[in-house]
Formats: C-alpha cells, structure tokens, sequence
C-alpha cells in the first residue's frame, strides 16, 4: 500500500504585509450563521497595486480581483478614510484602506477583507490586484428518518469532483461552541460518517499529519434533527505526483521557488517542506504555486526548479 504524508505550512491571511499593503480582518462567513476558520491551511491572499494614466470617467480606484479555483463571485468593494467611505471616481490624493468583499460559490455566504496603505497620486488611476485562494465550503441537507437525530457525512476533494481517497483526511469532531478543551461524542461515529443530538456545535474538520495538522473550523453549525448534513470541502488545489523512472526515488519535496539555488546543493530545510509526497506512483494534492522540487533518493538527489502547479490539475514530475 502506498503512503503518502502531506506537510502543511503554515500561511495565516490576518495580518499579511505584501508590497506595502496589508491585509487584515479575513472573515470568512456563510449566511446560515456557520463561520469558517482555518488553522495552518493554505488559504492565501495576494495583494498589489499598480498606477495607470487617469481617464476620463475613470474611478480613481479600482478593483482587479482572481481567484484560483472554485470559491467566489461578485466582489465589491468600499474606499474608506478614518471610518467612513470615499467615492473612488474622484478621491482625492492620499492613503486609504479597502473593504471587499466576494460572493462564495458553495453555500451561500460571504468572505471579506480589509487592505490597508491604499495610494491614490494626482493625475493617476490606482489598481489594486487581488489573488484569493481558499476552500470551498459545501453543505448539503437532506431530510431523512433518524429518530429525532442528525446525521453527518464528510469529505474533502482534492479539487472539484476529485475526492481526496486518504481515510484520515477530514475526519469530523465536535465541540460546544467556543470550548475547544474536549471533542464531544456523537451518538454514532464510523469514519467520516455519523450521527449526532440536534444542537449548535463547533465542527473541526482534520488533515494532514498529527505533527503538523490542518484544521478547518465550522463554528457555530446548527445541526437540525432528522435532517442528514454532506459536508464537502474543496481544496482547490492542483496534484503533483512523480512519473519518473528512477526506482531510488523515495519521496518528493517540495520547496518556495528559488529553495534550489539557496541551499546550493545541501540538503534542504524539512521545516521549509510545503509538501512531501513519498512512493513511486504515488500523488498528492498540493496549493497552486511555484515550487523547487527535491527528489530524495539513495543516490544523487536532485532538483526539479521552477515547477508550476495550478489549481484543478496535474502536475507531473520527472
């Protein structure tokens, strides 16, 4: 049997300095009431701004928003200075901050951010280019005949439709809202699947190794009796596996691009791993990016530099 091990680092999004914009107050919040909350995922937030020649007509701010995979739709945001909101067809020089927000495309609900150190010049246009990824939330209700129960089915997918197959990934525990001491014990547990007294609880969803888990918090989730809940969560993220031939191959390390040239031929950091996947055949889902792969093996070990992985595909390493 195959194994594979999955390394998280850790990437935290509410308080995140980039280019001299910082993003701050990440909430993400679906219109049922659950609130979600990441511990050392790979949700991640980009932001930059560029200047352009003001046109007539323009807004002096605009917004140019991506997201990698399935998550979000319709952003909007406000232009604020010292609480309150500014016009951005015609603000007036100086620094501001920002308050977006993007439609999630799973459950009904909301995820939202502020972006501080927004710079508006005389006679210029300002972007500001946003790059969000994240997990996709998804929540199915069924009515069903439990006995006064709610029942519960979890499942991560790798990225849309593609189910992560390891038996550990996403195995549901549940806690009084806001006492994370102790689990609490559903009336029935098999894996992923069970049932549960109706009541509010605080769902953590668990990935990853117990060294370095991920953990997905779904507070607050009001769990109704005989009413059957399908919990999916869309990792949005691409698969790397090793195709090559060397059979002394016997993991594959992935490192931030430029990891490679750092190290100059020294064996790398484990701490800077953002994933490892170990036998030959073997995949693993990784967040989108640009990575320095380091093949271990018995032999000479090598680097594979500057390998693009992209949310909903595969990536093979040679």
């Amino acid at each position: 049997m195959k194994k594979i091990f999955i390394f998280l680092i850790l990437c935290t999004v509410t308080a995140l300095s980039l280019q001299s914009q910082s993003v701050s107050n990440y909430t993400f919040k679906l219109d049922n009431g659950i609130t979600i909350r990441m511990e050392n995922c790979w949700n991640h937030v980009w932001v930059s701004q560029a200047f352009e020649a003001l046109k007539p007509g323009d807004a002096v701010v605009a917004l140019s928003p991506r997201t990698l995979g399935e998550l979000t739709a319709s952003p909007v945001f406000k232009l604020m200075s010292s609480g309150k909101e500014v016009k951005a067809l015609g603000a007036k020089p100086g620094t501001y901050s920002m308050k977006v927000s993007f439609k999630h495309t799973g459950k009904p609900g909301t995820i939202s951010f502020d972006i501080d150190n927004v710079t508006v010049k005389a006679q210029s246009k300002t972007v500001v280019s946003v790059i969000i990824y994240d997990y996709q939330v998804n929540i199915d209700e069924a009515q069903g005949t439990l006995a006064g129960l709610a029942s519960f089915t979890s499942q991560v997918d790798r990225y849309k439709g593609i189910a992560e197959q390891s038996a550990h990934c996403g195995v549901p525990s549940f806690y009084s809202p806001g006492k994370h001491d102790s689990p609490l014990q559903p009336d029935e547990l098999k894996g992923n699947t069970g049932k549960i007294k109706p009541g509010s609880y605080d769902l953590l969803l668990t990935m990853g190794t117990s060294a370095r888990p991920q953990k997905i918090w779904l507070e607050n989730f009001v769990m109704k009796p005989n009413i059957n809940y399908k919990i999916t969560i869309n990792l949005n993220a691409g698969v790397v596996e090793y195709a090559g031939t060397n059979r002394e191959v016997k993991a594959v390390q992935m490192y931030p691009a430029g990891t490679a040239d750092r190290v100059k031929g020294a064996v790398p950091d484990k701490n800077m791993e953002v994933v490892r996947c170990e036998g030959l055949g073997s995949s693993i889902p990784c967040p989108p990016g640009t990575y320095d792969i380091f093949l271990s093996a018995s032999g000479k070990p090598e680097w594979r530099k500057s390998m693009v992985v992209k949310t909903g595909s595969r990536t093979q390493v040679k």
